[in-house]
C-alpha cells in the first residue's frame, strides 16, 4: 500500500511539475523565488457612499518543494511578470503542492 501511495505521490507532482513549467510564472514571498500558476477566481464589488471597492480573489498553485516554509496567511506575495503585490488570505496543503488563495494588495 505504501509503494502504491508513493507511486501516486510521484505521478502528482510530475503532473504539476509539468503543468507550472508550461503555464507558470515567477513568484516570491519573502525572499524565497518559485513558479506558480495562477488563476483569477472570482470578484465582487462592494458599493460604498464614496465609490465602489472591487476584490479579485486570485488563486496560486505552486510546489510545496519549491519553498522553504509553508505560505502563512498575511504573508505577501508578488507575482513578478505583473508587478502585483497580493495578501494571501488561506493556505491549503495538497500531496505535493500548495493552493494560495490571493487578494490584491491595496496601497
Amino acid at each position: 500500500m505504501i509503494d502504491i501511495m508513493s507511486g501516486f505521490n510521484q505521478f502528482t507532482k510530475m503532473g504539476v511539475t509539468h503543468t507550472i513549467a508550461v503555464i507558470g510564472e515567477p513568484a516570491s514571498i519573502g525572499g524565497n523565488q518559485f513558479q506558480a500558476a495562477f488563476e483569477d477566481t472570482s470578484m465582487s464589488i462592494t458599493r460604498h457612499m464614496f465609490g465602489d471597492d472591487d476584490d479579485v480573489i486570485t488563486k496560486a498553485v505552486c510546489l510545496s518543494s519549491a519553498l522553504t516554509n509553508e505560505p502563512r496567511i498575511n504573508e505577501t506575495l508578488i507575482r513578478v511578470n505583473e508587478r502585483k503585490t497580493y495578501v494571501i488570505t488561506e493556505v491549503q496543503s495538497d500531496v505535493e503542492i500548495y493552493t494560495i488563495t490571493l487578494r490584491v494588495k491595496n496601497g
